[in-house]
């Protein structure tokens, strides 16, 4: 009789871990895609607006939509679709996340800010310590410098940009270890599920 208990037990735990593993990941595939679009508000560079994984939000929340749904129906097919979608997402939060802390780096690194422009229009360009005293004509024609929206103050939008990119950066290293744990609970429900059947 404690056996049977405790594979009822079991097939009643793997589901609900569906249920909180796809709720993460909607919640993360959520702030993702809010601090990337946030990030590229703040810049036009285009490097660093390539390092904005709004992409692989977007697959977290779908992949955390389709956790829930095999939560309700634990249908084989959604399960597998529910795995294959988590990971797809392993691979894009990775990418996600090397663009993210590589560019914030980049991003950490330059340090002379100023202003080009109006007040209102006008942009911050910076640029690294090395170019400003070598060449400091440069600093505002390379095509290496970051361009920012100006907001309040050059220094602190570079440093709101700086920590956006790490923040994105963490998040989908967290999404990663989500979308993977997602995998292995639906490998186990996959397996389960046809030892049921067999």
């Amino acid at each position: 009789m404690p056996a049977v208990s405790a594979g009822v037990r079991e097939r009643r735990t793997r589901p609900r871990l569906l249920l909180l593993l796809g709720v993460a990941q909607i919640v993360l595939g959520s702030v993702i895609v809010a601090a990337s679009f946030a990030g590229l508000a703040i810049t036009n560079s285009a490097k660093i607006r390539h390092s904005c994984p709004f992409w692989a939000g977007f697959a977290v929340l779908l992949a955390g939509l389709i956790g829930v749904i095999s939560w309700k129906r634990p249908l084989s097919l959604v399960v597998t679709f529910f795995t294959l979608l988590s990971v797809v997402c392993v691979v894009l939060s990775v990418a996600g996340a090397a663009l993210s802390c590589q560019n914030g780096r980049a991003v950490r690194d330059l340090h002379h800010c100023h202003m080009i422009g109006m007040q209102r229009e006008g942009l911050c360009t910076c640029c690294d310590h090395e170019t400003h005293q070598l060449r400091p004509r440069l600093c505002g024609a390379l095509g290496e410098l970051l361009k920012l929206h100006h907001f309040i103050d050059c220094t602190a939008v570079r440093m709101a940009l700086k920590d956006l990119l790490f923040s994105v950066c963490g998040l989908s290293i967290l999404s990663t270890v989500v979308c993977i744990l997602s995998t292995i609970v639906c490998c186990f429900q996959m397996f389960a599920v046809d030892k049921m059947l067999k």
